[in-house]
């Protein structure tokens, strides 16, 4: 249910969508937590405690990605000027993955762990809490579950093409009648659930430890860094043209990339000196 619910503010094409909210933006973070609020309901009801270990792994990743996810969408909000879904595609006549490409990057990496998937699966772990929340749920029950993980998965790669590719946007194609726009739109979602697929199929499970430093310690600062240095750069360039709005806007991502990499490079150099560095011992006198 909460899947469809998330798909009623989906534009397919400039005249069908369910609903146009003004606030699509927040709608999207609002109804996607009735998905985890259903695992951990699940995982109670089973009595069983590596079930409630799982719920409780989720709902420590719920409240740890939930942050840098809405730091992220509160960019194409400012960049719109608007949260209502519409708004934003109409306004990317050049699409926000030139414009905030570390916002894109971050989007879809919360948006993995608000799914539970790997590498961010510890509510699911079999290695260690033998399947997680939905451990004692067999026949349809089960298949339900996974249903519900995988329509996410291609819903949130709708929303990421949504805020970020343009929507149903693609060189004046959707022009040519809704159905045209509405297949532009569901191809772009493809890429994105096979994106989240492929990270799935690609990359070690993290430790939950990791995971939540991970979120807290890098993400949080980064997309909250992100949103100051983008809402001040769009209120320098407002007036400037388009070329040069966006190559302000993408000067500016490239710069905190780098920035980012030249401290986890000196991080991870410290660190190595740290584990190398020769342990003294004390030598027994005769």
């Amino acid at each position: 249910m909460s899947v469809l619910l998330l798909w009623a503010i989906v534009p397919l094409a400039p005249v069908i969508f369910g609903v146009d909210l003004n606030v699509g933006a927040l709608y999207i973070i609002a109804t996607g937590a009735i998905g985890t609020l259903s695992i951990i309901m699940a995982a109670w009801s089973s009595n069983n405690k590596y079930a409630l270990i799982g719920a409780f792994r989720q709902v420590a990743v719920l409240v740890s990605f939930e942050v840098p996810m809405i730091a992220t969408m509160l960019i194409p909000t400012i960049l719109a000027g608007s949260m209502s879904m519409t708004a934003i595609i109409r306004a990317q006549n050049v699409w926000y993955v030139l414009i905030a490409p570390l916002a894109a990057i971050i989007f879809m990496v919360t948006a993995i762990a608000e799914l539970g998937r790997s590498p961010f699966d510890m509510n699911e772990a079999e290695s260690e809490i033998v399947a997680g929340f939905h451990i004692e749920y067999t026949g349809m029950k089960f298949g339900l579950f996974y249903a519900g993980e995988l329509m996410h998965a291609f819903t949130f790669g709708g929303f990421w093409a949504i805020l970020f590719f343009g929507g149903y946007r693609f060189l004046g194609l959707e022009n040519l009648g809704p159905l045209v726009a509405a297949v532009i739109l569901l191809a772009k979602a493809m890429f994105g659930y096979w994106v989240i697929m492929w990270v799935r199929y690609t990359v070690m499970r993290i430790r939950i430890d990791k995971m939540l430093s991970f979120s807290w310690k890098f993400l949080t600062p980064l997309s909250f860094t992100l949103l100051m240095s983008t809402a001040l750069m769009n209120v320098i360039l407002r007036g400037a043209s388009s070329a040069v709005y966006v190559a302000g806007m993408l000067f500016t991502n490239l710069l905190i990339g780098w920035i980012i990499v030249e401290i986890l490079r000196r991080e991870s150099r410290r660190s190595r000196e740290i584990i190398e560095k020769p342990v003294k011992r004390a030598v027994a006198q005769p």
